[in-house]
């Protein structure tokens, strides 16, 4: 006698573990999200099924499995959007800040600027001079 398997412990177990390799490659979180929240629906229906029927009982844990990789795979690519979109966020800023020092510089007296190029060009040398 043959024992059922439950298709769906096994997919939700499979997306889980795909989830959590591919929530560390950058710019894959989305697709890490989708595939961890598709295990955890997975392994929610899967476990249901194992309630309904008790033949599938021993997919149990193959279903628990994938809940958790699930959840595991879903939390680090939320955690590694949050982070990159605070990186994208901070250089946004750092140009903003560069763009408006600019046109400061650009926007001063002539005679300064050619003291402040100077200056720079000397600040230059020196730090070839220190290398």
């Amino acid at each position: 006698m043959t024992q059922k398997s439950s298709a769906m412990s096994v997919a939700s177990l499979v997306l889980g573990i795909f989830s959590i390799v591919i929530a560390i490659i950058p710019f894959l979180q989305l697709i890490a999200l989708i595939c961890g929240v598709l295990a955890i629906i997975f392994a929610i229906v899967a476990k249901n099924k194992i309630k309904a029927d008790s033949d599938l009982a021993h997919t149990n844990g193959t279903a628990t499995g994938g809940l958790t990789t699930g959840i595991i795979g879903a939390s680090i690519s939320i955690i590694a959007v949050m982070i990159l979109f605070s990186f994208i966020t901070a250089t946004n800023e750092k140009i903003n800040e560069f763009e408006k020092l600019d046109e400061i510089i650009k926007n001063l007296k002539p005679e300064f600027n050619e003291e402040l190029e100077d200056a720079l060009d000397e600040l230059d040398e020196q730090f070839d001079n220190f290398s």
